[in-house]
């Protein structure tokens, strides 16, 4: 899987994952930007919420967490990372 480009929404929990791009417009970019996320980024799935919530979402390089909303998840592409490099 590794290398393979696929959505937040799909990718494995407890991996460290690469932000390769953001699909959408302005808005989502900028609001993902100010929640510290940006393409290049190493981040980790670590939860769903039950019953289709948020998942929450690790920043590798700040430590910060945030809940995502699946809508959002679907729309970042990301590279499931061998080892972080």
């Amino acid at each position: 899987m590794a290398g393979q480009l696929i959505r937040l929404i799909e990718a494995p929990q407890g991996r460290p994952l690469r932000i390769v791009n953001i699909i959408g417009g302005h808005g989502i970019r900028r609001r993902l930007r100010a929640l510290g996320f940006h393409p290049g980024d190493l981040i980790e799935r670590n939860s769903d919420a039950l019953f289709g919530g948020p998942i929450l979402v690790k920043n590798l390089s700040t430590e910060v967490s945030v809940a995502v909303g699946r809508g959002i998840a679907q729309k970042i592409m990301v590279e499931v990372v061998d080892g972080q490099s």
